[in-house]
Order: C-alpha cells, then structure tokens, then sequence
C-alpha cells in the first residue's frame, strides 16, 4: 500500500493540532455542556492533552451508551468531550493519509462527497449505461457493519499506513487490534469504516473487473449489463465478504435499472429522482411527534436538514408542503 508513515504522535499532539480538534469538537456539538466547560479551560486542557498524547499516558473517559431506532435500531456510544476532541486529532493527521487510497467509488463520510454528490454519480452512471442498452442493478447491504468488522484485518490494514507505534498505541485505546466490531458514534470509526469497506471495492475493481459501482459504507450499489451477470456476481461477492470480511448480506436484490434505484434515500431513475418513501413517511412520523410534543426548535433544525436532502430530488409539492409546516413552527 505504498509509503508508511512515521512519527505522526508529534503532529497528534501538537497544540495547534489539539486546538484545532476543540474547534471542530464545539461545532459538532455546540449545546454540549461539557464542550462549555472545555472550553472555558481550554490553554489548560491543551496542555494536558498535548502532554497525556506525547508521553502515552492519555486514557479515555467512560463512554455513554444509548439506544436510537431510526432508521433502524442501534446502539451508539457517546464519549465525553475531552475524548471526542482527541479523536478529532487523530482524524486531522490520519485521514488524509487514508483518503489517498480510497476509490471514487466510495462516498460515505468523506470531505466533497456526501449522498447528494453519490446520487448524482449513480445517476449519471446509470444514464451513460443505458446508452449501450438495458442496465441491471445489484443492491447490497451488510448486516451490522459496524457491529462485524474484525479488528485484527482493519488494524493490519491501518499498519499498512501508519508505522509510529505511539500512534497505534492512541487508535488502540479506543478499537483494540483483537476482537469484532467497532462503536457507532465514535469519529475514527467512520474512517475505520471507510478502510474496511476499501476491502470490497478492491475486489470489485481487481478481481470482479466491475468499476460501475457505488459505496457509502455498507450500502453498495453495482451496474451490469444483464440479471445474469448480477446474480452470478452476488453469489461470487457474497463468498468473498464472508471469507476475508467476516461480512454477509442482510439483504440484496437485482432488478433492471429501469425500475428504479434505492440509493442514499432517494429512488433514481436516469430522468429524475425521488425521495423514498420509507424515509417521507419515517419524516412525517418524527415531524407528527415534534409537534405533539411542543419540541419547535426540534422541528426547526429537522426541517432544515430534511428539506436541503428533499431539494436534491423532484419532489416539488412534498417540499412545498413541509416548508409550510416549517413556516408554521418558526
């Protein structure tokens, strides 16, 4: 995989570095109380986690963990702020030092990309395809991605990059080189995520000889010429994702593209795209239980989000229709 990279703990654990992670920490989350605290100390709390990182001595909090049930049921482990801004200073040197052996292909949790950008591709994808005639889709998704990542493979790939042993030592506290899974909610799992996931893309790029495909994390979405070559590639792809990944399908189909496409919450045709419906009507649901509950200043940032992702879309007299609803709760 190319160059290793040495020493990187100096740049963790600078303090430019440190402040810089504060900053991105606060953002992410401006309300919480133990980011006001931080950063009422914040030269104090710099120093401390420069030192604590340089010399090793640095140890994480205690996470909390809580349930969430949309879009499905997941547990999610909250770490106090302290940590958070750390592993933002883990992310700040490491990813990009990651990001140059990602695909283009990949879309999930990366800087310029995003599931407007991966939509569009898909689309485009599927536009210049058809040219050429009819286009098949195969769909896939991973049971418990995070949950069923094995450690010692996503460590063996993290080791093909990153050689200081400093640096190893600082991922190790918080995903440990042994076992299986990761937590959802910690920042360095989205990129560890993202290095898994590079595992099948080389696969299908070298060994399937398939580069129409798409990825945002464990939802991957593959172009063919026919039902039969998709389905004989399931059957391959699935062998090889339970042999070097530990992975398998939670659920896949393969359907003429014409049907349209199920893709990073929008349904897409190559002449237009919809928002799907399981994500209107689960909208519709949260936006009923804001209400009900009096939660306007909920409602109003839900609004905001879920109407710049309906924008993306033709879904002209939905969006109409819940910026009245947001007009109503401001």
């Amino acid at each position: 995989m190319g160059k290793k990279h040495k020493n990187l703990i100096e740049q963790i654990a600078s303090k430019d570095n440190i402040l810089l992670a504060a900053k991105k920490a606060r953002k992410g989350n401006p309300s919480s109380v133990g980011g006001m605290i931080f950063m009422d100390y914040l030269e104090p709390n710099i120093e401390y986690l420069s030192r604590a990182i340089a010399d090793g001595s640095y140890t994480p909090g205690k996470p909390k963990n809580f349930v969430i049930y949309e879009p499905k049921k997941r547990q999610i482990t909250a770490l106090p702020f302290r940590d958070r801004v750390v592993q933002h200073a883990i992310n700040n040197v490491i990813e990009p030092i990651f990001e140059r052996t990602f695909y283009t292909q990949s879309y999930g949790c990366r800087t310029g990309r995003g599931t407007h950008k991966g939509a569009i591709a898909c689309q485009a994808m599927m536009r210049r395809l058809e040219k050429d005639g009819e286009v098949w889709v195969l769909k896939t998704d991973f049971a418990g991605y995070f949950y069923n990542i094995n450690r010692a493979v996503l460590h063996k790939r993290i080791r093909a990059k990153v050689s200081c042993k400093k640096t190893l030592g600082l991922i190790e506290k918080y995903v440990e080189s042994e076992g299986i899974g990761i937590p959802i909610g910690n920042l360095t799992s989205q990129l560890f995520a993202n290095i898994y996931g590079t595992i099948i893309d080389e696969w299908l790029l070298h060994e399937a000889k398939n580069k129409h495909f798409f990825r945002y994390m464990d939802d991957i979405v593959i172009l063919g010429k026919s039902q039969k070559e998709m389905r004989a590639l399931q059957v391959e792809m699935q062998r090889f994702c339970i042999d070097e990944m530990g992975m398998w399908f939670s659920k896949w189909f393969v359907c003429a593209a014409s049907k349209g496409v199920n893709f990073l919450g929008y349904r897409i045709w190559t002449t237009h795209k919809l928002m799907r419906k399981q994500s209107v009507t689960a909208a519709k649901r949260k936006i009923k239980r804001y209400t009900k509950q009096d939660k306007k200043e909920e409602l109003r940032r839900f609004l905001a989000s879920w109407l710049g992702h309906a924008k993306w879309a033709d879904s002209r007299n939905l969006i109409k229709s819940l910026e009245k609803v947001k007009c109503e709760a401001m």
